[in-house]
C-alpha cells in the first residue's frame, strides 16, 4: 500500500505543474492578448484608439483560423511580461526571443526575424560596428534586450524611454546621439516624420532576433493552437499578404540606391538575354498558334451565337458609340430588326435606355429598369445594362439584356386587386356588425315614434341619438371607401392614437369573439405626417394577419405601442400568435411569397411599398410559437402646411 501511495504522490507532483497551463486557455472563453501599444507597424493604436499592425492582424487571423475569441490589451513593453507571469494575460504578441526569457515563458514558432537597427544623423559616416557607440548617448526602450548588449560597451551612455517612438523623439531633439531599436519601427517613424534624408539606418551590427508569440510556461495546449494557426496562415497565403501590407513598405531604407540600381540592371540584362534567346522559337510557335486560335475563334463564335439564340431573353452588345455589334433572334423580334445591322444604333430603337451611363459602370455593377416599348403595342420591357470591357480591361461598350414583362405586370395588377378584394371581404362581416348597431337604435326610435311623439324627453333623446348613429354609420362607410378607392398620395398630420382606434373599431366584433385582448399604448399628442387612407390599408393588413396568427393560440393579445427615435416615430404592433419561421422572414416582403394556402402574398408587399412611399419602412421580429412584432417607422418631419 505504501508503494501505491508513493506512486500516486509522484504522479500528482509530476502532473500538477502542467495541468493548469494545459487547461488555462480552454477554461476561458476569451484569450487575453497583450501587445506593445507603441511599436508601429508591428503593433500600435490607430487614430481611433483601435489595435492595429502586423502582429495584431496576425493574431486575429490565427484566432479566426482556430475559432477562438481574443481580447486585445494594449500595454507598455515593461508591463506585458509581468502581467503574463501574474496570470493576467494568456498571450504576448511580438515577443523577442532570448534565452533568459525562455526560462519562464514558452514561445511559439518564430514568425519574424528582425535585426535591431542603429539610427544616426546623416552626417555621421564613421559608424562601422556596435563598439563605436562608445562615448555616445544611445536612446533605447525600457526593458529592450539590446540594453544588455549596450551594458557590455564601456563608456556607452543610455537614455531610456518608455517606448521606441519616445526614444526616437529624443534623437530628433538632439538629446541622444544614436537610436537603437526595431528597424521597422525606425523606418515607420522616419517616413511619418518625413526625416528619411536627415538620418541613416544601419543594420547588421547586432545579431538578429526571432519574434514569436509568448505564453506562460507549461501552457502547451494554447501554444499548440498558435503554432497550428501560424502554419495554416503560411499555407493559405495570409501571412504573405499581411507581410506585404504592413512591412514591405518599410523594407527599402537599409539598401542604398546603388545596390537597387545594380540589381535592377542585372535583372533587366537577364530578362533581355532570355527574351532574345527565346524569340526565335517563340516566333515559329506563334505562327502555329495563330492558325490554331483562328480556327478555335470561328468555332467559339458559332457556339456563342447558338447559345445566345437559345435563351428566352433578348441580348445585344454595342460599342462605345452605341452601334449594335451582336444581337440574338429574341432581341430582333422584340425590336423589329429584320435587316443586317449595318451601323444600327441602340438609341434608334431604345431611346429610353441610359447608354451614357455605361462608361460609369464597374465590372460588378449593372443598371436595370422598366419602360414601355414605343411601337404601338404598349409592351413592358425590363432591361439589364452592363459595361463591356476588352481583354486589356478598357471600356469597349456594353451589353443589354431585355425581358418581356407585359403579361407578368398585367397578372401582378390583377393579383393585387384580388388581394385587396380578399381583405375587403374579410372586413364586410365586421362592418355589417358595426352598421347593425346604429340601425338597431334608429329602428327602435322609429317604432316608438308613434307612441311617444308627445313625450318631450323622448323627442330630446331622439334628436340626440339618431343623428349620432347616422354619423357613426357615415364614418364606417367612409372608412370602407377610403380603403377601397384608389387616389393619389395626400399627406397631412394625423393623430396616431385616433388612427389606430379608427381601424381597430372595424374589427371590434371579431376581436371580441376571438377572445383577443387589445392594448393601445400611444400618447394622445403623438402625430404622424401620412396619407391617412394608405396607412389605414397597412394597419388593416397587419391586424388581419395578427388575428389569423392567434387563431390557434391560448393567450391572445394584440398591442400597439409608439415611441420616438431621433427623427423617426416607431409604431410597434405585437401579437402572441404562432410566429413566423426564420426561413420565411427574409422573403416576407417579396411579392407573391406566402405560406398561407389561400393567400397570394401581396398584403405585406403592398404594405412595405406604402411605407417606403412615406419615406419609412417596416421591420419584423418573430419567434416561432411565441409571437410576432411588426415595427412601422414614420418620419416625424413633414410639411406642416
Amino acid at each position: 500500500m505504501w508503494r501505491l501511495g508513493l506512486l500516486v504522490v509522484f504522479l500528482l507532483l509530476f502532473l500538477f505543474p502542467t495541468l493548469p497551463g494545459m487547461a488555462e486557455a480552454q477554461d476561458k472563453d476569451v484569450i487575453r492578448v497583450g501587445f506593445d501599444k507603441n511599436l508601429p507597424p508591428l503593433s500600435y493604436l490607430d487614430q481611433n484608439g483601435a489595435a492595429a499592425g502586423f502582429d495584431i492582424e496576425l493574431i486575429r487571423n490565427v484566432a479566426a483560423q482556430q475559432r477562438v475569441q481574443i481580447k486585445l490589451i494594449p500595454l507598455e513593453l515593461e508591463d506585458v511580461v509581468h502581467k503574463l507571469k501574474a496570470g493576467q494575460l494568456d498571450v504576448i504578441v511580438g515577443m523577442k526571443y532570448t534565452s533568459t526569457v525562455d526560462t519562464f515563458l514558452d514561445f511559439s514558432d518564430s514568425y519574424l526575424t528582425i535585426s535591431d537597427a542603429v539610427v544616426v544623423p546623416a552626417a555621421i559616416r564613421d559608424l562601422s560596428g556596435i563598439n563605436e557607440l562608445k562615448e555616445k548617448v544611445v536612446a533605447v526602450q525600457r526593458e529592450d534586450t539590446v540594453i544588455t548588449q549596450l551594458e557590455g560597451i564601456r563608456g556607452s551612455k543610455m537614455l531610456v524611454a518608455f517606448n521606441q517612438p519616445d526614444a526616437m523623439e529624443m534623437l530628433f531633439l538632439g538629446r541622444a546621439d544614436v537610436f537603437l531599436g526595431n528597424r521597422w519601427t525606425a523606418e515607420y517613424i522616419l517616413q511619418k516624420e518625413n526625416k528619411q534624408l536627415h538620418y541613416r539606418i544601419r543594420t547588421g551590427l547586432i545579431p538578429p532576433s526571432d519574434y514569436a508569440f509568448a505564453v506562460r510556461e507549461g501552457n502547451y495546449n494554447l501554444l499548440n493552437e498558435l503554432n497550428k494557426g501560424l502554419a495554416e496562415l503560411h499555407r493559405n497565403g495570409t501571412y504573405e499578404r499581411l507581410y506585404s501590407q504592413y512591412l514591405e513598405p518599410y523594407n527599402g531604407m537599409e539598401i542604398g540606391w546603388w545596390r537597387k540600381l545594380v540589381s535592377g540592371l542585372l535583372i533587366a540584362l537577364g530578362i533581355t538575354v532570355i527574351v532574345l534567346a527565346g524569340s526565335f522559337f517563340w516566333n515559329k510557335r506563334l505562327q502555329k498558334e495563330v492558325k490554331k486560335q483562328t480556327a478555335a475563334l470561328a468555332d467559339s463564335f458559332a457556339f456563342q451565337t447558338k447559345v445566345m439564340d437559345s435563351v428566352d431573353n433578348g441580348i445585344l452588345s454595342f460599342d462605345q458609340e452605341g452601334r449594335i455589334t451582336l444581337i440574338n433572334h429574341v432581341a430582333r423580334n422584340l425590336l423589329g430588326i429584320k435587316d443586317e445591322l449595318g451601323g444600327t444604333n441602340v438609341v434608334d430603337y431604345l431611346p429610353q435606355i441610359p447608354l451614357d451611363q455605361t462608361a460609369d459602370l464597374s465590372e460588378q455593377r449593372m443598371l436595370q429598369g422598366e419602360f414601355h416599348l414605343r411601337d404601338g403595342t404598349d409592351r413592358i420591357l425590363h432591361y439589364y445594362l452592363a459595361s463591356l470591357q476588352n481583354s486589356a480591361g478598357e471600356q469597349a461598350g456594353g451589353i443589354l439584356s431585355l425581358q418581356n414583362r407585359t403579361e407578368q405586370k398585367h397578372l401582378q395588377a390583377r393579383l393585387i386587386a384580388q388581394e385587396k378584394m380578399r381583405a375587403l371581404g374579410q372586413l364586410v362581416a365586421g362592418i355589417a356588425h358595426e352598421l347593425r348597431n346604429p340601425l338597431t337604435a334608429i329602428k327602435t326610435f322609429a317604432e316608438l315614434l308613434p307612441l311617444k311623439l308627445d313625450d318631450s324627453r323622448f323627442r330630446a333623446e331622439l334628436v340626440r341619438h339618431v343623428p349620432e348613429e347616422v354619423e357613426r354609420m357615415n364614418r364606417i362607410i367612409e372608412d370602407l371607401l377610403d380603403y377601397s378607392r384608389e387616389k393619389p398620395m395626400h399627406r397631412k398630420w394625423a393623430n396616431l392614437q385616433d388612427l389606430i382606434q379608427s381601424v381597430t373599431s372595424l374589427f371590434r366584433k371579431q376581436i371580441r369573439s376571438e377572445g383577443i385582448k387589445l392594448e393601445v399604448d400611444i400618447s394622445p399628442d403623438l402625430e404622424v405626417y401620412v396619407d391617412r387612407d394608405r396607412i389605414k390599408q397597412v394597419l388593416i393588413n397587419l391586424i388581419l394577419n395578427a388575428i389569423e396568427a392567434m387563431s390557434a393560440t391560448i393567450d391572445k393579445k394584440l398591442t400597439f405601442h409608439a415611441k420616438t427615435d431621433r427623427q423617426l416615430i416607431c409604431l410597434v404592433i405585437t401579437d402572441l400568435g404562432a410566429g413566423i419561421e426564420e426561413r420565411d422572414i427574409v422573403h416576407l416582403f417579396q411579392p407573391f411569397y406566402t405560406s398561407k394556402s389561400q393567400g397570394i402574398g401581396l398584403g405585406l408587399y403592398i404594405s412595405q411599398k406604402i411605407m417606403l412611399e412615406h419615406g419609412g419602412r417596416i421591420e419584423v421580429k418573430s419567434v416561432k410559437n411565441k409571437g410576432t412584432t411588426f415595427i412601422l417607422y414614420f418620419s416625424n418631419e413633414g410639411d406642416a402646411s
